[in-house]
């Protein structure tokens, strides 16, 4: 099981409602986005995704919807618990965990970072297995679970959209 952690693409500065949720990508975004979800598909061997589940805000639910048809996902799952203001989804991470499939997450900053440090933070040691200068937009993570552990990760691969061509 891959857990895929992703922050939303780049948006607009302000919303045409002036609401922070309406907030949509840019055509860049857009792109930058696509680059990212094709470059996810190929790592994953062409294996589809069995589930996409983002964050009921626009600039989240465009990121998945781009990345759901590249990635061979069925459909977007929009997910209170990735909204900006919401808790770490830890619930929601174990119970994707117990059903064994691969899936990806998309949210916001700082909330998908503090989600990956958390996960792959071994108590007393700190989350010294993520090496990242910034969690930028469209930024994944790929976690697997820790051998022989409960509720540990490790960082499998960073797609990092700056590294893309």
């Amino acid at each position: 099981m891959h857990l895929y952690v992703m922050r939303h693409g780049p948006a607009e500065d302000r919303s045409a409602s002036g609401r922070d949720a309406d907030r949509r990508l840019t055509p860049e975004g857009r792109a930058r986005v696509e680059r990212v979800a094709i470059e996810l598909h190929r790592i994953r061997g062409g294996a589809p995704l069995s589930r996409v589940l983002a964050s009921p805000l626009a600039r989240a639910r465009e990121t998945a919807e781009i990345a759901v048809p590249l990635c061979g996902a069925p459909e977007v799952e929009v997910r209170d618990e990735l909204s900006i203001d919401a808790d770490l989804p830890l619930a929601l991470v174990a119970a994707l965990a117990r059903g064994g499939a691969d899936a990806l997450l998309v949210g916001h900053q700082p909330n998908v970072e503090h989600l990956v440090r958390t996960l792959i933070d071994s108590p007393g040691r700190g989350a010294t297995g993520l090496l990242l200068a910034s969690f930028c937009t469209a930024l994944v993570v790929a976690l697997e679970p820790e051998p022989r552990t409960q509720d540990r990760w490790r960082v499998a691969q960073i797609v990092d959209p700056r590294a893309l061509a």
